[in-house]
C-alpha cells in the first residue's frame, strides 16, 4: 500500500509540474532500461541524463529541435523532435554499438597500436587543457545510496545524523558555474536539497575532475608521465557520427591505490577524450568511474554526464552511493592567445596562419603538425610533441593571482526551495526510493517551520549544558561569536608526571570571542598542581587578533611555570613521563620561570612578516621530588635534574633574571594566500621560506644577569618533484656574536629523541644523540632533509603495495663549535595500520660509525597536534 501511494505522489507531482517537451525512457533493444545515458541539444547547449530506471525529462524552448542521445557501448543517436505546448512522450531505442576489432599489427617498434594513439593523446593534453579560455554552465548533482550496514554499537550514533541501515540518503544541488583561466572557478548555488541534516554539498569534487590532470596524488593515462605507470592495448574501433573512435585498454603496470583500470576513448585525428570508463580502488572505497564528451561548439567537446559507483566501508561501516552529474547550458569562450587552427584540423596544416606568425612559431607549430600526422610517433618523438605542445600553450595561459578566490556563492534562499519547485527544475527524475526517502526530512522541516520550541531545540544544541561536557571538557557556543572552553575535570593534556613535579593535575578554561571582521579575542587561564612539590603554579594567556588580512595580533602572557631548558624542541611531556614511568629515565630537566612575556606580529607585505617580542623572567633551579615508577627493567637510578652534559657548569643553572628581546622576520616569495570571513591564510609557494632570528640579552634591565646577542639564519622549503615524490628541507645557521653572559636556558638547543618511542610528525629532530649533548652558545650549522615517497623500497613488494603506508628517506646534519660533525641517514614506513611509523637509523660521528637504532612513532607522544584530546 505505500509503494502505490507513493507511485500516486509522483504521478500527481509529474501532472502539475511545467511541461518539458518531452519525457520517456531509454531502452536498448531487448527493452532493458539504460541508465544515465545523456540527452543533448547542442544548438541551445541544454541537456539532461537518464536515472537508474532509464527515465529522462528535457525541457525545450518551442519549435524544431536536435537532440543526440548517448551512452557508452551503444550507438549514438541523433532525433529531430518538434516541441509543441503539449509534453511527448518519447521512448528512445540505442543498439549495440558495433565495435571493429583492431587488426593484430606488428610495428617495427613492435608495441601495440594503441601507443602511438596514446603518445598523441598525451601530448594534445596540455592543449584541451587550455583550449578554454571561460566557459560558464549549470551542472545537477544527485547523489543517492544507503548504509548497507552499521555496527549496533554505532546505530544510534548514526541516526544522529539522518542515517540509517537501509534507509534512503539522497543529496541533490543545482550549481551555476563559471571557469576561467588558469583555475578560477566562480560557483553559485541556486538550490540545494538532502535527506540528511545539512543540505551543503559541493559538485566540484565531481565535475572538475578533468582526466587530463593527476587528481589527488592519482596518475592520470593522460598524464606527462602515463607510460611509466600504465600499459595499453587498443581494445576497439568504431565511428560515432563523423568520428572515428578508438577504445584504449588501461592496465596499471603494477598494483597500487593511485593508478586506474579501464577503458579511456580517444577521437581519432584531435586525440580528445570521447569517454572514459575507469576503474579505483582505494584502501576503505572503491569507485567506478564513467565520463561522457560530447560537442558544445566548433571541435569543442566537454563532459556533459558524470556518474560515480562508490562503495565504501571502514569498521564494519558498509556504505553504496551514486552519484550523477548532468552539465548544460555551456557557453564557451575560446582560449583568444592559442591559434586553434593549428590544433584544430591536425591533418591539414594551416596556411593562412603561417603568414601571420614569426618564423619561430611557425616552425614550432609546423614541427607540432609533422609530428601527429605521423602514424607511429617514437618515445623520443613523443617527448618532443609533449614539449612543443606545452611551450606553446603556455604562452596562453595569464599569469595566476597570488590571493586564491574563494568564488562560492549560495543563494540564500537555496534551501529553502518548495517541493514544487524542485519538480520543475530537476532535470533528473527522482527513482521511488528517492522519493521515499525525502518524506522524514521534510517532516522535520516542516515542523520546524511551525513549532518555534522545537526550532529554537535545533539551534541552541550546542550551548547545552552536558555531564559528559562536565566530565570530560568541551565548548559551550553562544550567539555573536562568544564561546566558553573548558578542559573538564578529566583532562589528559593536564595530566603529567615527572621527578621534579611529580604528580601533576591541571585545569584549562578559555573564553573566545570571534568576530566576523576577523577580529580575534581569547583568554586562556592554565592551572596545574605539583603533588610533590606541593606547588600550584598557573599562568594567563591573552591573545588578540587586531588585523585579520594583515595577521597582525598582540599576545600577552605570563605567570610560573615549569619549563624545559630546551623549550622548544625537547622531549615531550607525554614521552617523558612513559620512560620515567616504565624505564626510569627521567631525560627531561627542568627550571622554574615566573615571568612576563609580551609579543607582537604582523605582515609587513605578503611573505614579508615580522615578530617582535620582550620577556622579562626569574629563572630558579630546581631539583627532583620523587623517586616513583612504576616498571624498572633495567635497574636504574634517576638521574639528578642537571642536563646530563660533560664537564657541566653548574652555575649555568643557577637562580638568575633574565630580560630578553627577540625580533623574527621571515619572507617567503609569491606565496599564494586565501581569506576568509576577514582572515588571510597562507597556502603555498613554489619558493623557500627565509628566516633571521635575533635574540638579545639586556644586561641590568629590571635586574637582568643576561648579556649575549644571538643571531639565526633559516631555510626551509617543501617541494613536490615529479617521480621523486615530495622534497622536503630545513637549514638552519647560526652564532653567539655575544656570549658575556648566556645561561644554559637562553642556549641554542637542537632537537633530538634519544628514546626508541618517537611522535609521528618528527622530521627535524636527530634521533641517534642525547638530550643537550650539542646544546651550544657558539657556532653551529644545522641540516635536515627527508624524501616522502609513495614507493621507495618496501612498497615495492606485492604484499605492502596496495597499503596506505608512505615511506621515508632521512639525512640529518650537525655541526658546532668543539665538537666532531654529526650525521644520520634513515628509513621509515609511515602509517602502520594508518596510526604508526617504524624507522632504522644510523648516526656517524666524523668519519665514525657511532649508533644505530629503532624508533617506534606512536600519535600521542610527539608535539603539533599529537597529544591526546578527549571531549568536543
Amino acid at each position: 500500500m505505500k509503494k502505490i501511494t507513493l507511485l500516486g505522489l509522483l504521478f500527481l507531482n509529474a501532472f502539475f509540474i511545467n511541461a518539458q517537451c518531452i519525457e520517456g525512457k531509454i531502452i536498448d533493444a531487448n527493452n532493458n532500461p539504460i541508465p544515465y545515458a545523456t540527452i543533448f541539444c547542442k544548438e541551445i547547449s541544454k541537456g539532461t541524463t537518464s536515472n537508474v530506471e532509464g527515465y529522462y525529462k528535457l525541457d525545450l524552448p518551442k519549435g524544431d529541435h536536435e537532440i543526440v542521445v548517448r551512452y557508452l557501448g551503444y550507438k549514438t543517436k541523433v532525433l529531430t523532435i518538434q516541441c509543441a505546448k503539449k509534453t511527448q512522450n518519447i521512448d528512445i531505442v540505442l543498439q549495440e554499438q558495433a565495435f571493429k576489432i583492431p587488426e593484430v599489427r606488428i610495428l617495427a617498434s613492435g608495441e601495440d597500436p594503441a601507443y602511438s594513439i596514446m603518445r598523441k593523446a598525451v601530448a594534445m593534453s596540455y592543449y584541451y587543457l587550455n583550449q578554454v579560455e571561460e566557459y560558464n554552465c549549470r551542472i545537477y548533482l544527485k547523489g543517492s545510496g544507503k548504509a548497507v550496514e552499521i555496527p549496533k554499537i554505532l546505530q544510534k550514533t548514526f541516526k544522529k545524523e539522518g542515517i540509517e541501515e537501509g534507509k534512503p540518503i539522497v543529496i541533490e544541488n543545482i550549481t551555476d558555474m563559471h571557469f576561467k583561466l588558469p583555475d578560477i572557478v566562480e560557483e553559485n548555488t541556486v538550490s540545494m536539497r538532502s535527506t540528511m541534516e545539512g543540505n551543503d554539498v559541493s559538485p566540484m569534487g565531481y565535475i572538475t575532475l578533468s582526466l587530463y590532470n593527476d587528481i589527488d596524488g592519482v596518475i592520470s593515462p593522460l598524464s606527462r608521465d602515463a607510460f611509466a605507470y600504465y600499459k595499453f592495448q587498443l581494445a576497439a574501433s568504431f565511428y560515432d557520427q563523423d568520428y572515428l573512435v578508438h577504445k584504449i585498454k588501461i592496465i596499471p603496470r603494477r598494483e597500487g591505490y593511485d593508478l586506474y583500470s579501464g577503458h579511456i576513448y580517444i577521437v581519432e585525428g584531435f586525440w580528445h577524450l570521447h569517454s572514459a570508463e575507469l576503474f579505483l580502488k582505494q584502501k576503505m572505497f572503491q569507485i567506478k568511474i564513467n565520463q561522457v564528451y560530447t560537442p558544445v561548439g566548433d571541435d569543442i567537446w566537454m563532459p556533459v554526464s558524470h556518474d560515480f559507483d562508490i562503495e565504501a566501508g571502514v569498521m564494519g561501516i558498509k556504505f553504496k552511493f551514486k552519484y550523477v552529474a548532468s552539465v548544460s547550458n555551456y557557453k564557451v569562450k575560446l582560449n583568444s592567445k592559442l591559434d586553434h587552427s593549428v590544433y584544430r584540423n591536425l591533418l591539414v596544416e594551416s596556411k593562412e596562419y603561417a603568414d601571420e606568425v614569426n618564423k619561430i612559431e611557425q616552425q614550432q607549430q609546423k614541427e607540432i603538425q609533422d609530428l601527429v600526422k605521423k602514424e607511429s610517433l617514437s618515445k623520443k618523438e613523443s617527448r618532443k610533441l609533449k614539449k612543443l605542445v606545452k611551450e606553446d600553450v603556455s604562452k596562453s595561459i595569464p599569469k595566476k593571482e597570488l590571493e586564491i578566490k574563494d568564488h562560492n556563492h549560495v543563494d540564500d534562499s537555496a534551501a529553502l526551495r518548495s517541493v514544487e519547485y524542485w519538480d520543475s527544475i530537476r532535470p533528473i527524475p527522482l527513482t521511488l526510493d528517492e522519493f521515499e526517502g525525502y518524506i522524514v526530512k521534510d517532516s522535520i522541516q516542516g515542523r520546524a517551520e511551525k513549532d518555534s520550541v522545537f526550532r529554537d531545540s535545533l539551534k541552541h544544541k550546542d550551548s547545552r549544558f552536558s555531564w559528559n561536557k562536565l566530565l570530560m571538557g568541551g565548548t559551550f557556543s553562544f550567539e555573536k561569536g562568544h564561546s566558553f572552553r573548558y578542559g573538564g575535570i578529566i583532562d589528559f593534556s593536564h595530566i603529567d608526571f615527572n621527578t621534579v613535579d611529580g604528580l601533576k593535575y591541571g585545569m584549562e578554561f578559555s573564553y573566545i570571542h570571534q568576530a566576523d571582521s576577523g577580529k580575534y579575542f581569547r583568554i586562556t587561564q592554565f592551572s596545574d598542581y605539583a603533588f610533590a612539590r606541593e606547588r600550584m603554579t598557573s599562568y594567563l594567556d591573552v591573545f588578540y587578533r587586531y588585523n585579520g588580512l594583515k595577521r597582525a595580533y598582540l599576545n600577552l602572557n605570563g605567570g610560573r611555570r615549569t619549563i624545559d631548558f630546551n623549550s622548544q624542541t625537547g622531549i615531550t611531556k607525554n614521552l617523558n613521563a612513559i620512560t620515567t614511568l616504565f624505564l626510569k629515565e627521567n631525560y627531561l630537566k627542568l627550571y622554574q620561570k615566573d615571568y612576563v612575556n609580551l609579543g607582537h606580529r604582523i605582515d609587513l607585505a605578503n611573505g614579508l612578516d615580522l615578530f617582535t617580542g620582550f620577556e622579562f623572567a626569574k629563572r630558579q633551579e630546581l631539583i627532583n621530588h620523587s623517586d616513583y615508577n612504576l616498571y624498572n627493567p633495567f635497574k636504574k637510578e634517576y638521574t639528578t635534574n642537571i642536563p646530563p652534559v660533560n664537564q657541566f657548569d653548574q652555575d649555568l643553572i643557577s637562580n638568575h633574571n633574565a630580560s630578553i628581546l627577540s625580533i623574527r622576520v621571515s619572507y617567503t616569495p609569491e606565496y599564494y594566500y586565501t581569506i576568509d570571513e576577514g582572515i588571510k591564510w597562507n597556502s603555498y609557494s613554489r619558493f623557500p621560506t627565509f628566516g633571521l632570528n635575533y635574540r638579545k640579552g639586556i644586561n641590568n634591565l629590571f635586574g637582568s644577569d643576561v648579556n649575549y646577542d644571538h643571531l639565526e639564519v633559516t631555510i626551509r622549503q617543501r617541494k613536490n618533484i615529479r617521480r621523486v615524490g615530495t622534497l622536503n628541507y630545513r637549514i638552519a645557521a647560526g652564532s653567539f656574536l655575544n656570549s658575556d653572559k648566556a645561561y644554559f636556558a637562553d642556549y641554542k638547543h637542537f632537537g633530538t629523541n634519544y628514546p626508541f618511542l618517537i611522535g609521528t610528525s618528527e622530521e627535524t629532530l636527530f634521533r641517534l644523540i642525547n638530550y643537550y649533548d650539542y646544546s651550544t652558545n657558539k657556532n653551529y650549522f644545522e641540516g635536515h632533509v627527508w624524501l616522502e615517497n609513495d614507493r621507495i623500497l618496501l612498497k615495492r613488494l606485492p604484499v605492502l603495495n596496495k597499503t596506505l603506508m608512505r615511506e621515508f628517506i632521512y639525512v640529518n646534519y650537525l655541526s658546532t663549535t668543539g665538537n666532531y660533525p654529526y650525521y644520520e641517514v634513515g628509513y621509515g614506513l609511515n602509517q602502520i595500520f594508518l596510526m604508526f611509523n617504524l624507522e632504522v637509523f644510523a648516526g656517524f660521528k666524523g668519519s665514525s660509525h657511532e649508533y644505530t637504532g629503532i624508533k617506534i612513532g606512536i600519535p600521542f607522544v610527539g608535539r603539533n597536534g599529537n597529544s591526546i584530546t578527549i571531549g568536543g
